[in-house]
C-alpha cells in the first residue's frame, strides 16, 4: 500500500449516521470561521482548485473516463464550476441566502446526494478527500493574501470542513499534519499533464477571468502546491488567455455568469432537528 493510502486508513471514518450532538460545543465558532473565510476568498480558491485538479494526471484521466461530459466543453466546465460553488456556499453558509451550514438537514441531504452521484461514476473516495482538503488549503491561502489567517481560524475551519466531509461520506481528519502529508504525497506521485490538460487549463483560466479571478501567473502559482506549480509553469504561456480575450471575459462575465457568493454576514446555526 502506498504511503498516502496507508495514512488515509487512519483518518476519521464517515459518520454512519448523524446526530446533532456530533456538531459539538464549538460548532457556532467553527461555522462562523468557515463562513467568514469563504466569504472573504471570493472565487479564487475554486479556480485554483480546479486548475490543481487538472494538473494531477491520473486524477483528471480517471474523472474524464468515468464522466466525460463534465469537462467536455467550456460550457460544461462552467456549469460544473457554478454547481460546485453553489453547493459549497450552502455548506459553508457563504452564499446568497443563509443556510446554517451543516446544522441544516437540507444541507446535509445535499452532501449525501452529491456523494452518491460520485459513487455512481466510481470516483475513488480518497481522490475526493484530496480535493476536499485542497479546497481548505486554497481558501486559507487566498485569504492570507489579503489579511493574516490565524492558527485558531485554521483550526476551526478544518474542524468544520472535516465534519462536513464526513457527513458527505468521506474519511477525513482534523489533524492538519496528516492531511498535509497525505496531500503532498499524492501530488508528488500524480502531478503531470494528461492528454486534455491544456484544454482544461485554458478553459478554467478563461472562466476565472469571467468571475474576476486574474490569470496572472504569480497570483495563481502562489496558491498552488509546489508540484503542480511546477507543471503549471511549463504550460502557462500556452494556456493564458490573450489580453483581448481577458478583457472580453471580464466584460461578458458580468452578464453571463450567475453568482453564488453572497454579501458577508454572520453565520448562525439553525435549530431544526
Amino acid at each position: 500500500m502506498t504511503a498516502y493510502l496507508d495514512l488515509y486508513q487512519q483518518f476519521e471514518a464517515p459518520y454512519a449516521s448523524f446526530d446533532r450532538s456530533e456538531l459539538g460545543n464549538e460548532f457556532p465558532s467553527e461555522l462562523s470561521a468557515a463562513s467568514r473565510l469563504w466569504f472573504a476568498c471570493g472565487y479564487g480558491q475554486g479556480i485554483a482548485s480546479y486548475l490543481n485538479f487538472f494538473l494531477l494526471k491520473d486524477f483528471i484521466v480517471t474523472h474524464d473516463t468515468a464522466y466525460p461530459p463534465r469537462f467536455l466543453s467550456f460550457r460544461s466546465m462552467a456549469e460544473s464550476f457554478y454547481r460546485t460553488d453553489l453547493f459549497i456556499r450552502d455548506v459553508t453558509d457563504s452564499g446568497l441566502k443563509p443556510t446554517g451550514g451543516i446544522s441544516s438537514a437540507a444541507v446535509r441531504h445535499t452532501l449525501a446526494s452529491i456523494m452518491q452521484r460520485h459513487r455512481n461514476v466510481a470516483i475513488p473516495e480518497w481522490m475526493m478527500t484530496y480535493f476536499g482538503f485542497s479546497l481548505v488549503e486554497m481558501v486559507e491561502k487566498q485569504c492570507a493574501m489579503v489579511a493574516p489567517v490565524t492558527e485558531d481560524q485554521k483550526r476551526l475551519h478544518l474542524a468544520y470542513m472535516s465534519k462536513a466531509y464526513r457527513i458527505m461520506g468521506l474519511s477525513f481528519s482534523t489533524r492538519r499534519d496528516w492531511m498535509e502529508s497525505f496531500s503532498r504525497s499524492i501530488e508528488q506521485e500524480y502531478a503531470g499533464l494528461s492528454e486534455h490538460a491544456e484544454k482544461h487549463a485554458r478553459n478554467i483560466l478563461f472562466l476565472g477571468e469571467m468571475v474576476g479571478v486574474s490569470s496572472d501567473y504569480e497570483a495563481l502559482a502562489s496558491v498552488l502546491p509546489e508540484r503542480t506549480r511546477e507543471i503549471f509553469r511549463e504550460l502557462y504561456a500556452r494556456v493564458r488567455p490573450g489580453s483581448l480575450k481577458r478583457l472580453g471575459a471580464r466584460l461578458s462575465g458580468r452578464f453571463l455568469v450567475p453568482k453564488a457568493v453572497g454579501q458577508p454576514r454572520e453565520a448562525v446555526p439553525v435549530s431544526e432537528s
